[in-house]
């Protein structure tokens, strides 16, 4: 049911989606008041220090982008390359373009969930060179998933699965490819996890990507994403590290928090504070 009714979105107009996206961020926001609780908890606990209304005021934008962004996912099952890279537009991104001997250069892609991370992976699709493999969490809904998975394959990307991520990644080792993570999610209790302050807040970050990183020795990039206007964004891919092998996991990880806490901080309403990041707190140092 819930892959049809998703399919039915997708082929409306994106023009009549945001037409129904206007009227729906109103119960979202006062009727449902989906996951409002969270939503202000996470601002008062990310920005202290700035005023009630302040917070209102990007909590107002945050449910519009919110649902927008629910409405351009649903369209990226039907978007046309023209179109995405249109609306999508890239910059630095020519590292991970072939290189003059021809060769297809690697490397391990990190973003967050701030902006429009769906279209980012279709039109990361289309922009590297070497094959494309995002990491991701399987949904609940099987009909979500299946909805997904089709869009975020539409242009050769492939999706492999958190647990499967290593054993993939020992598998292609001999072959140039590029992995991209979504790695600002909250930790499982059973994953590896490195302790920070993030939006003045201890935050465990799961090292995953770290592991990959040293495992691969792949350059690591992290690709910082802005909404420019309604259905318009700009992504700007940084090196962040040319050569992990002599860096630390804890250091990877480090850097990755302090990108993805400049780029909230830039434009805080287009990060996901439905998310119950804060839910696990750190374990007890005193003994």
């Amino acid at each position: 049911m819930t892959y049809w009714f998703y399919r039915t979105m997708a082929i409306l107009p994106l023009s009549l989606k945001y037409a129904i996206a206007g009227v729906f961020v109103f119960f979202v926001k006062h009727i449902i008041r989906y996951r409002r609780s969270t939503v202000d908890s996470n601002l008062a606990k990310a920005f202290p220090d700035e005023s009630l209304r302040w917070r209102q005021n990007i909590r107002s934008k945050f449910y519009r982008q919110f649902v927008d962004t629910a409405m351009e996912t649903f369209h990226g099952w039907r978007i046309s390359e023209s179109e995405l890279r249109e609306r999508m537009t890239l910059s630095g991104w020519e590292a991970l373009a072939v290189e003059s001997s021809g060769e297809l250069p690697p490397g391990i892609i990190l973003t967050a969930h701030h902006a429009n991370w769906e279209w980012l992976m279709q039109r990361a699709s289309l922009e590297v060179a070497a094959p494309l493999d995002a990491v991701y969490k399987p949904l609940h809904d099987k009909g979500a998933d299946r909805f997904a998975l089709e869009t975020r394959g539409r242009w050769g990307g492939t999706l492999v699965t958190m647990k499967a991520a290593p054993r993939h990644v020992l598998k292609h080792r001999r072959h140039p490819r590029v992995l991209a993570l979504l790695a600002d999610q909250s930790p499982g209790k059973r994953e590896s996890v490195h302790w920070t302050t993030f939006m003045n807040q201890p935050t465990g970050f799961f090292m995953g990507p770290a592991t990959l990183a040293k495992l691969t020795g792949h350059p690591v990039y992290f690709a910082r994403s802005f909404r420019t206007q309604q259905g318009r964004y700009h992504v700007t891919l940084e090196l962040l590290f040319d050569d992990p092998a002599n860096i630390t996991e804890a250091d990877i990880v480090e850097r990755y928090v302090r990108c993805v806490e400049e780029t909230i901080k830039a434009q805080p309403e287009s990060y996901l504070w439905s998310n119950r990041r804060w839910k696990r707190s750190p374990p007890d140092t005193a003994n």
